[in-house]
């Protein structure tokens, strides 16, 4: 069985699972513009993947891991290359890893594999049934379905994120909030990306010279940026910088928020309404924060609701912990705004914005460092979402598609 083709989506996923499901024997071929993929079949089981993508490599994973150093790396890829023999035999004849730990690497290697593969959105690829040559591979045995389902997590996951960072062409820079190393805890990956942010360097930049996989990235920019470490590059439009990078952090994670809240209202509403929207619910804010949020709104710049926002809170001298303020005055604003959609829009956009914010919630805790503050956020608007589900499922408000008992 031969079979040829273009690939866009999710056809690719397709073809997989019909090569799962007629127990083929063979070889996937896939490329993309100049990157190319192998795919080995065995009875419709994959037993092994290769790729042109440096982040792929066997080398690389270890290397990250700090398995190796960059000269064993060279010296083992140097005898494997003159003995034509595979790189893991190496490595455990010279001791540097054992077999089981080759198997795990050889399984995450293929697994990565295939992964970036299912991200990629259109190229070409040829199946051609052949008997395989096994002979000195460590074989692996991977079950199809189920790395197809954990890649559409990924995409989902990743298609969320790129709202978060809408651009790979974006540049970050260092926020200036954290004095030492000591006073950050991040893990090695987190090191590594962040070692990249110069404020020269794209995202897809960051992406590429690091040789990790573009979710990963993403992952973990997040995180640095809901930590306030990193901030976008952009110019500032006030000249007293001074505390500057104190909110930034809160004010970056709310932004996020109030995004996913605003996209799905300007789809129902038009840009001009949902601006206006924003507006229109600050002189029902509570007394104490109308002053704080006179002049933000979501469509300004991040660095001129920075300048706004602390120019506020260094007028109120008498807060004893402006960062918990502002953390409480955003919650409010936030309940004021859902409460503003519901009675407009009805219940099934505002259902479905209250899982938008649900799911940034899900990344602030899964993927920002602990910190008192990140902690108040979430629990903040987790308060908030009870009470907007609660008063909009028992009658209180009725917006123009009925809102009682959709929330269950």
């Amino acid at each position: 069985m031969n079979l040829q083709g273009d690939f866009e989506g999710l056809t690719l996923a397709s073809i997989l699972q019909l090569l799962c499901n007629d127990q083929k024997t063979g070889i996937l071929r896939v490329t993309c513009e100049e990157e190319e993929s192998r795919v080995f079949f065995e009875q419709g089981t994959i037993i092994y993947a290769s790729s042109s993508h440096k982040e792929a490599k066997l080398g690389v994973l270890m290397r990250k891991d700090g398995i190796l150093s960059a000269k064993q790396l060279q010296k083992c890829l140097a005898l494997a290359r003159e003995n034509n023999i595979h790189l893991g035999k190496v490595l455990v004849e010279k001791g540097y890893i054992s077999l089981d730990s080759l198997k795990k690497y050889n399984t995450r290697q293929v697994e990565t594999i295939l992964y970036n593969l299912l991200f990629w959105k259109k190229g070409k690829f040829e199946y051609k049934d052949s008997k395989l040559n096994l002979k000195g591979m460590i074989v692996i045995q991977l079950n199809p379905m189920k790395l197809i389902l954990e890649a559409s997590r990924r995409v989902d996951e990743l298609s969320f994120l790129k709202e978060l960072i809408p651009s790979d062409k974006l540049v970050f820079k260092m926020s200036g909030k954290v004095q030492s190393k000591e006073e950050i805890k991040l893990n090695a990956n987190e090191w590594r990306i962040l070692s990249l942010i110069d404020g020269t360097r794209t995202v897809r930049q960051v992406i590429n010279e690091s040789t990790y996989d573009e979710f990963a990235v993403y992952k973990i920019l997040f995180s640095v940026i809901s930590s306030g470490l990193i901030e976008q590059k952009e110019e500032l439009t006030f000249d007293d910088q001074e505390g500057e990078s104190d909110f930034s952090g809160v004010l970056t994670i709310f932004n996020d928020i109030l995004q996913v809240i605003k996209k799905r209202v300007v789809d129902e509403l038009g840009d001009n309404r949902t601006h206006a929207l924003f507006n229109e619910i600050k002189p029902g804010l509570a007394l104490e924060y109308k002053e704080l949020f006179k002049e933000y709104h979501p469509d300004s710049t991040f660095s001129s609701n920075l300048a706004a926002i602390t120019a506020a809170l260094d007028g109120m001298d008498i807060l004893d912990d402006p960062k918990y303020y502002l953390i409480t005055g955003f919650s409010n604003y936030a309940s004021q705004v859902l409460k503003k959609i519901g009675t407009i829009i009805g219940a099934v956009t505002l259902n479905a914005i209250v899982n938008d914010v649900e799911k940034v919630l899900g990344y602030v805790k899964k993927y920002q460092a602990g910190s008192t503050e990140k902690s108040k956020i979430v629990n903040d608007m987790k308060n908030v979402i009870v009470e907007i589900r609660s008063e909009f499922t028992t009658g209180k408000k009725k917006g123009k598609r009925g809102i009682f008992s959709l929330f269950t």
